[in-house]
């Protein structure tokens, strides 16, 4: 007699369907991450890019770069605990540059970062100053050095500008002070200097490192510490996040971010020297250095030329530090 055909599948065909299936899930999920986060840091090094060009067409303009930030404090040796505002920063000042005349028109520059009429364009987010790769996007609070209320919320941003080698505290005004240096032997004075520091004018004549060899602009995280493209919020202090374990993002005070808090401009600047290297260490206790979120470890920054490089952890710490300074003499050729 003829057995009649079976339809459907056994249990054993269809667990070897799904793994099957499993197995091809577990091969594409890696991949598409990869393709998602090539795409990301592709556009990342493109806002870099219009950022560089901006720079540039601001000196064009002006016969200099834009400052770190904007201070009444205009002693070089005064630390920013001693800053008196309005602190309006080196990405706002371009924003005419990156087609942003709608935001430029409405910031009173004359007034605090984040107070009275500024307060609601303090907390515009701008896409041209965000890293797609970092998920931590929204305003942020800044407190005082109370830590009990906010005095501002300003829209982040991945951008800061480099402050030179020395700690942002010990050369806000230029200048580098010295005792924050982490013990590293270097110049310091104006060949510890970066670009970008409070009141700073420099012009491409200043840059005698060479705008290929100089560091303008770097990537920090979210999940590292605060930064916006307003500027320095007169009095307030910028939490170290990565100080937690894990790191708290936007969490409260108090607590260990706090503990490690510089003053108002690790919010727009941060350094880099040879003990802090781009994404480099966990938990790390300094607000004002380098970080992302891409993969493999490391960050974008743009240089003088207007090119953009994404700087490994396992660059030689030497010469990441001399290309943080416009003129500090040193030769690099190895990164």
């Amino acid at each position: 007699m003829k057995r009649p055909s079976r339809s459907g599948f056994t249990l054993i065909e269809l667990m070897v369907v799904i793994a099957i299936i499993a197995v091809l899930i577990g091969l594409l999920v890696p991949a598409v991450q990869k393709v998602r986060e090539a795409a990301a840091r592709t556009r990342c090094t493109n806002n870099l890019k219009q950022i560089g060009l901006a720079l540039h067409l601001y000196h064009d303009a002006n016969q200099q770069f834009p400052p770190g930030y904007v201070d009444g404090n205009t002693n070089p040796a005064s630390t920013p605990d001693n800053d008196v505002g309005p602190g309006w920063g080196w990405a706002s000042f371009v924003l005419p540059f990156l087609e942003q005349d709608n935001v430029y028109s409405r910031i009173n520059f004359k007034q605090g970062v984040g107070i009275g009429a500024n307060a609601q364009i303090s907390q515009q987010p701008l896409t041209i100053y965000q890293c797609p790769s970092d998920p931590y996007q929204q305003a942020f609070p800044v407190y005082d050095s109370s830590f009990t209320n906010p005095i501002a919320t300003v829209a982040h941003s991945n951008y800061v500008g480099c402050n030179g080698w020395e700690e942002c505290f010990n050369n806000a005004g230029g200048g580098a002070l010295g005792g924050g240096a982490d013990g590293l032997s270097g110049g310091l004075g104006t060949s510890g200097d970066g670009l970008f520091y409070r009141n700073s004018q420099n012009r491409i004549a200043n840059v005698t490192d060479g705008l290929s060899n100089t560091i303008f602009v770097g990537e920090r995280s979210g999940n590292h510490s605060p930064s916006t493209w307003t500027g320095a919020v007169t009095g307030g202090r910028c939490p170290a996040w990565m100080a937690n374990i894990p790191p708290a993002p936007y969490s409260p005070p108090p607590g260990p971010p706090y503990d490690n808090a510089d003053w108002g401009e690790a919010l727009v600047l941060a350094h880099c020297n040879a003990t802090h290297l781009p994404s480099a260490d966990f938990p790390i206790f300094d607000p004002d250095t380098f970080y992302s979120m891409h993969t493999p470890g490391g960050a974008n920054f743009l240089f003088g030329d207007g090119s953009v490089h994404f700087l490994t952890t396992s660059i030689n710490p030497n010469t990441y530090q001399a290309l943080g300074t416009i003129a500090g003499g040193e030769v690099a050729d190895d990164w």
